[in-house]
């Protein structure tokens, strides 16, 4: 009741009834104070435990979520990088690992010494070339380390491998131009027989499959391609020491000697004291393109 005060008097100006209203329950009277609070005491949950396992789990959910997101990042990331890097992504166990050799440039040249006609300079050349120097002896404990297959052991150190330098194999095929200019002028026998002939040049596609190079080649119309063009090529100085440093000692069949009763352990023992046979190889031809610019970029 609400009215204005003067003196000791109280006089009602307005008057409002507080009065709770509530459903009735079954045809009864309004909820007595004992009904509200049995009837509140049924909607407080008598525990929280279900509640915190829930938040527990979601947050275990969450944190495996993302750790499997960051897993995935840094895989796909490993992944790109050896793309990138022009490594393949899977390497097999048994590729033999080894250094990168320096690179250097160095002009190629149509005709040089090497593919004269006069016969007599060139096959000098050729026959001074030694692919034996290819063959070198390594720590067996030392090449297992590094995916070195297992190979034959050196005759007089058997805590050593023998392996030949896969340049090398390839100089040594090279001898299959022997053999070709033995059967353009009908000369038998041949020195490097057919079937040997074949596997050298069947080594050669497979070797050049392999690098599959990508150098593009400039032409002139005169059936050259690529003459006086520089290639990025591995350093052969480098290669020739790393054989000398380790070399084996090891001979080919001298060529007065039956291959077929040359026993194997004479063919160790011989070191060459570094000698390959290789020389560059001057230019040679009438070819003079002269269009390679030496200039700064």
């Amino acid at each position: 009741m609400f009215g204005f005060k003067f003196g000791s008097k109280r006089f009602p100006f307005m008057e409002r009834e507080k009065t709770v209203y509530a459903a009735l329950r079954d045809g009864a009277s309004s909820p007595s104070d004992d009904d509200l609070e049995e009837k509140n005491s049924y909607a407080r949950p008598t525990s929280t435990m279900p509640g915190r396992l829930w938040r527990i789990s979601v947050v275990l959910l969450l944190l495996a979520t993302n750790l499997s997101t960051l897993i995935a990042l840094i895989t796909t990331k490993q992944l790109a990088a050896q793309i990138d890097s022009g490594d393949p992504v899977y390497t097999p166990k048994s590729w033999a690992r080894v250094d990168t050799l320096p690179t250097t440039f160095t002009r190629f040249n149509w005709w040089t010494v090497y593919s004269e006609k006069n016969f007599t300079e060139t096959d000098a050349l050729w026959d001074a070339i030694n692919p034996a120097h290819g063959f070198i002896a390594m720590d067996r404990e030392w090449a297992k380390s590094q995916h070195w297959p297992d190979s034959m052991h050196l005759p007089s150190d058997p805590s050593k491998n023998v392996y030949l330098l896969e340049a090398y194999h390839l100089l040594h095929c090279t001898v299959i131009r022997k053999t070709f200019w033995q059967a353009i002028h009908r000369e038998e026998p041949y020195y490097f027989n057919p079937p040997h002939a074949g596997h050298c040049i069947d080594m050669l596609r497979q070797y050049v499959m392999c690098k599959a190079d990508n150098t593009p080649l400039y032409l002139f119309g005169d059936d050259t391609a690529g003459d006086e063009q520089y290639r990025k090529c591995n350093n052969w100085d480098v290669l020739r020491q790393f054989a000398t440093d380790n070399s084996a000692c090891y001979r080919d069949t001298p060529p007065d000697v039956d291959k077929n009763t040359f026993p194997l352990g004479a063919h160790f023992g011989y070191c060459d004291g570094g000698y390959d046979g290789l020389i560059e190889g001057e230019r040679r031809g009438p070819w003079k393109h002269g269009v390679v610019f030496d200039g700064p970029d």
